[in-house]
Formats: C-alpha cells, structure tokens, sequence
C-alpha cells in the first residue's frame, strides 16, 4: 500500500513541477519589447514611415485606426490596418512593440 501511495505522490508532484515548468517557459517566450523598437501605439506618422515597406498612406491608415479603435493590443492586430498584409507584418514584427 505504502508503494501505491509512493507512486501517486510522485505522479502527483511530477505532474505540478510540468504545469511550473509549462508556465515558466511561456512567460519566458511571451513578447518583450526590443530596445530600440517602434511602439505601434505611440509612433507618429513619421516614425511609422521608418518602417520598411510603410509608406505615408500606410502609416496614417495605422495612426487613424489607433485614434478610432484604440490602442493596439496586439501587434498582430496591426494586419487590421489596410496596407498592412501578413508578409509585411512578418518582415516588420521584429521591429515593433506595443
């Protein structure tokens, strides 16, 4: 009895430790701001330009959806923004925060 009840202790205790550990490892690759990245949500038309493939139509179409939609919550909602397609998003994600 005492090796059954050994075993679901340590079935039990592995079980937590993979839950931490899981839980560890997304903190850890959830997004963080780059240094020296351009927040989507403060960025001017200008420094939105900066950006390659946004040009001034693009820009102003992200920095009005930002004044009638608020603020972005997730880079990946910048596809919203017409101008904004997934292989530009991709080639800029590196880039931006916000």
């Amino acid at each position: 009895m005492n090796g059954k009840l050994f075993a679901v202790a340590l079935i039990s205790l592995s079980l937590v430790s993979l839950a931490c550990t899981s839980r560890i490892v997304y903190e850890a690759t959830a997004e963080p701001a780059a240094v020296g990245t351009v927040n989507i949500n403060r960025a001017s038309v200008a420094e939105l330009e900066a950006l390659p493939g946004v040009g001034q139509k693009t820009a102003e179409a992200i920095v009005e959806h930002r004044e009638q939609h608020g603020a972005f919550r997730r880079v990946e909602h910048l596809m919203l923004v017409q101008g904004v397609s997934e292989s530009r998003f991709v080639e800029i994600r590196p880039l931006i925060s916000h």
